[in-house]
């Protein structure tokens, strides 16, 4: 973020604090000495300031967890051990999220449309709020589900809470509604660019923007029919849905969304600023060895399910030195020395598994952060990006509406997706005769089975540390689908909300539970977990809007066919997936003479 930025944030922050937002949510909504509306110039900047602080975990407070703690963990991109977050159960932070998004993020943006919609001369500022506002309940409602739409930020307590379905609805309905009303030509009627420190007032770019976020959230809810198909009334949403994202990639064929790289959206994180500061530098990169060592737990590292899929030993990505600093392999004699060990969310076994004989857990040895492989040095810089959306995740989104029929592009989904993976690694700068070779090899090749008869092949390194519950064996035309979704979860490294989002959409990629759940939400047992399926509301939410959360948990989550009160993890959203869990290892594997048993998800809230 640029310095000119520091003044303006600075002055934000104080128009925030005399417009009575403060920690929590019903507070906004209960005080009644705050301003009516501010000047729209005065304070949009303060809502992507806010909601990159919250989602990219730039804050000091409890947000800067977020990111690389909570999501980093629910995405099986990076992995920490401390905490709850890793076993997969409710975290503090996930209060901070909820207010700092509501208050400090969509107030603003309220405060701008609702005061300015019906002038004239602030059409485009109020339509950039709009596309704002969505894009930030487009990630509400996809980490909870049903929330305050209709009547957020109105000044009651007990606002109403929206159905899933009516919140994208009202989503798509606005964004298009915003990138229409935009006019390019008026350049009087536009944010100062230095009080704008997403695009600087772009007006073209903003309209963009739109279009994206309109594509990703109707691709979001595409199959919601197919995911619960006993609610056939389903059928409409998902019907509307599949014609946005056609309209949206027949927009993008027309030039009206981004068409490479530089088109991408991202904000830069600025250390000299609280507001826009990046944890990982203060916390990883300029942490000493001993500090290192001393908080292992708490420090992000890669995730055993992401290296299971780009290190050296399986795909070799090309990208992986820009993901990834490799570790020393060890401190100590270790059965095998890898250099790239990634940690999964807990280090434990099933109930009853037994060891194989001569099969050792990698982590037997492990004793320091160096000994792992740690997140790379771009995104651990003082400067580094957070992307909000990228042209890889476009082409991804092209090949799967191809494959799936949504959408008649000019292309086939191959074509789109070997240009997804074009974009994901010139992305950043790496082009040529790497990205060819690993676009033809074994596995990423379309259509093409991973070789395990190669010479010097190692089938273990397909498979977790515990000998084969997950794998990353990939088969030929049948696993396509899974191939355009693997390439999409890898261009988000670093997005980690969007990652989480995509692996409940699509539900193809198998990871383990974590074995060390303490908690039992709702799972068959409380000694392990898989990933949740949503955040649970904030406790300060669920007791003094108890009436709108108990409807929201008890009618509105459609996966609380038992009608239970209690406001669990386990809950799937509209979009989601089924997980079905982990079926008994393969027959000759390390896991199967271990624990020749599948691994269901039944949540106790199902019937």
């Amino acid at each position: 973020m640029k310095k000119q930025y520091l003044s303006i944030i600075a002055f934000l922050t104080a128009i925030l604090a005399i417009n009575g937002c403060t920690d929590g949510f019903e507070e906004i909504n209960t005080n009644p000495n705050r301003i009516t509306y501010a000047e729209p110039d005065f304070i949009f900047g303060l809502s992507p300031v806010s909601t990159l602080r919250t989602i990219g975990g730039a804050s000091n407070g409890a947000s800067r967890a977020n990111n690389w703690f909570v999501f980093g963990n629910y995405s099986q991109m990076w992995a920490v051990l401390g905490g709850s977050a890793p076993q997969f159960s409710a975290d503090g932070a996930s209060d901070d999220l909820w207010n700092s998004l509501y208050v400090n993020s969509l107030n603003p943006l309220f405060n701008i449309i609702n005061g300015y919609k019906d002038n004239s001369g602030y059409k485009n500022r109020v339509a950039i709020a709009k596309i704002w506002r969505s894009y930030v309940f487009s990630i509400l409602v996809g980490l909870y589900g049903p929330l305050p739409y209709t009547e957020a930020c109105n000044g009651d307590i007990s606002a109403r809470f929206d159905k899933e379905e009516d919140i994208y609805l009202g989503i798509l309905a606005e964004l298009k509604e915003a990138y229409s009303e935009i006019n390019v030509s008026n350049t009087t009627d536009k944010y100062p660019s230095e009080a704008e420190p997403f695009l600087q007032s772009d007006l073209s770019r903003w309209a963009q923007f739109a279009h994206c976020i309109r594509l990703r959230t109707a691709m979001r809810i595409a199959e919601c029919d197919v995911h619960n198909p006993d609610k056939a009334w389903l059928q409409s949403l998902a019907a509307t849905a599949k014609a946005v994202v056609a309209e949206e990639l027949n927009n993008a064929e027309n030039g009206l969304l981004i068409s490479s790289n530089t088109g991408n959206f991202s904000m830069t994180f600025d250390n000299n600023d609280l507001n826009t500061r990046n944890p990982l530098f203060f916390i990883v990169d300029q942490m000493t060895p001993a500090e290192k060592k001393k908080q292992l737990g708490n420090l992000p590292v890669l995730h055993e399910s992401l290296m299971m899929w780009i290190k050296p030993a399986t795909y070799n990505d090309p990208v992986l030195s820009i993901y990834v600093k490799e570790g020393d392999g060890g401190t100590r004699q270790r059965p095998v020395s890898d250099k790239y060990l990634g940690r999964p969310n807990s280090m434990g076994t099933p109930t009853d598994y037994r060891w194989p004989d001569g099969w050792v857990s990698p982590y037997a040895n492990v004793e320091d952060y160096t000994n792992f492989a740690t997140i790379g040095k771009t995104f651990l810089a003082s400067d580094a990006k957070y992307y909000f959306f990228s042209y890889a995740e476009l082409c991804f989104l092209r090949a799967e509406a191809k494959l799936k029929g949504f959408w008649n592009g000019s292309k086939s989904a191959e074509e789109y997706y070997y240009e997804g993976i074009d974009a994901r690694c010139s992305k950043y700068s790496i082009t040529g005769t790497a990205v060819t070779n690993y676009k033809n090899s074994a596995g990423i090749k379309w259509s093409t089975p991973t070789d395990t008869t190669k010479s010097g092949v190692v089938t273990s390194s397909f498979r977790d540390y515990l000998g084969g519950f997950t794998d990353s064996f990939l088969g030929g035309e049948e696993d396509n689908f899974k191939r355009i979704v693997v390439q999409h979860w890898i261009s988000l490294f670093g997005q980690n909300i969007d990652a989480w989002i995509l692996i409940r959409r699509t539900e193809v990629i198998p990871f383990k539970p974590s074995f060390n759940a303490s908690q039992n939400d709702g799972y068959v047992s409380g000694t392990w977990a898989y990933i949740p399926e949503r955040l649970p509301y904030p406790g300060r939410e669920r007791s003094v809007n108890t009436k709108e959360t108990q409807v929201a948990i008890q009618e509105y989550l459609y996966d609380n066919t038992l009608k239970d009160t209690q406001d669990r993890v386990t809950f799937r959203l509209i979009f989601a997936a089924d997980n079905p869990g982990l079926p008994a290892p393969k027959e000759g594997t390390p896991a199967y003479s271990a624990y020749p048993y599948p691994l269901p998800n039944q949540a106790l809230n199902r019937k």
